[in-house]
């Protein structure tokens, strides 16, 4: 997926959200802005925006001198999601499809994303598990999964994979061999190990990283490793808008799993901003995503 004119905005706000978790001094934030707009109206137009974002967040990182601005708040979210994991572990066991309900459970956690806004509710998420998909792949869904048995899950923000954990725990049940990708190095509110082992995640699935700061998958920019599992997975699931950004164009048997939350990639699948979406790849639609589309569910 290529930037549109609207990530600008929204990726300078990201810089400043930045300033803000630190409490940087105004004179900082304007900094931040003189040099983060120009860099990002030079190397947005025709790239995925997450193709942009490591040099904008090393250059504000450099500004604030702090490794990593977004670290508390994803201790927090961390905490917060996995005190709501008992009651939802029980939720899913009542269901009457349990992956089901976690798949809308993980997608509404993708609401936890401090590059696409400035605040989000967790407890509202869990809540939002009984809302309605704005796109719902299931039955394409349903049809891959019954025959992988290697899943690779591409994790987006903290907080919300504590969500995902509870989706790794079914499907392992499911006999499915469940590995987690998160990013190699700290960007934005984006999980990596640390955050994976605050939430227990190497507890239910094997974890890696994607070998990159991206927030977002993009093949040319990850490790050999994880080009390697990514290759070989039968089912992969791709969390979060920076992952769609990145994979959208890409074949093979990929379902993207978020919340949209931006008009740009809403426009991409034909949904409306806030709804959920589960969305078959290009390998299981036939070609762009968006080929097939189901408000079930």
């Amino acid at each position: 997926m290529k930037a549109y004119p609207d990530c600008f905005p929204c990726m300078l706000r990201t810089s400043l959200t930045a300033a803000r978790l630190v409490g940087a001094r105004e004179e900082i934030g304007w900094e931040i802005v003189r040099e983060v707009a120009p860099l990002l109206a030079r190397s947005l137009p025709g790239r995925p925006p997450i193709a942009a974002s490591p040099e904008a967040q090393r250059t504000v990182r450099r500004i604030l001198g702090v490794p990593d601005p977004f670290a508390e708040a994803k201790r927090r979210a961390n905490r917060e999601a996995l005190g709501l994991l008992p009651r939802l572990r029980e939720q899913a066991a009542r269901a009457e499809d349990p992956l089901a309900f976690l798949l809308r459970l993980s997608a509404s956690g993708n609401t936890a994303d401090l590059g696409a806004q400035t605040t989000f509710d967790l407890v509202a998420a869990a809540a939002g598990a009984e809302e309605p998909w704005g796109r719902f792949d299931y039955e394409l869904f349903q049809a891959r999964l019954s025959s992988a048995k290697t899943i690779l899950i591409l994790a987006d923000n903290a907080g919300e994979i504590a969500f995902d954990r509870l989706l790794c725990e079914e499907l392992t049940r499911l006999g499915k061999r469940v590995t987690v990708a998160v990013r190699g190095a700290p960007t934005l509110n984006d999980a990596t190990i640390e955050d994976a082992r605050e939430v227990g995640l190497p507890e239910v699935a094997e974890v890696i990283t994607t070998g990159a700061d991206h927030p977002g998958v993009l093949l040319s920019k990850c490790s050999q490793d994880f080009r390697r599992r990514f290759q070989e997975a039968d089912l992969v699931i791709s969390k979060g808008m920076g992952n769609f950004e990145g994979l959208s164009d890409e074949p093979g048997p990929i379902f993207f799993l978020f919340k949209a939350k931006c008009a740009p990639v809403a426009q991409e699948l034909g949904v409306e901003v806030g709804e959920l979406v589960l969305a078959a790849g290009r390998f299981d639609s036939g070609g762009r995503p968006g080929a097939k589309l189901d408000r079930r569910g």
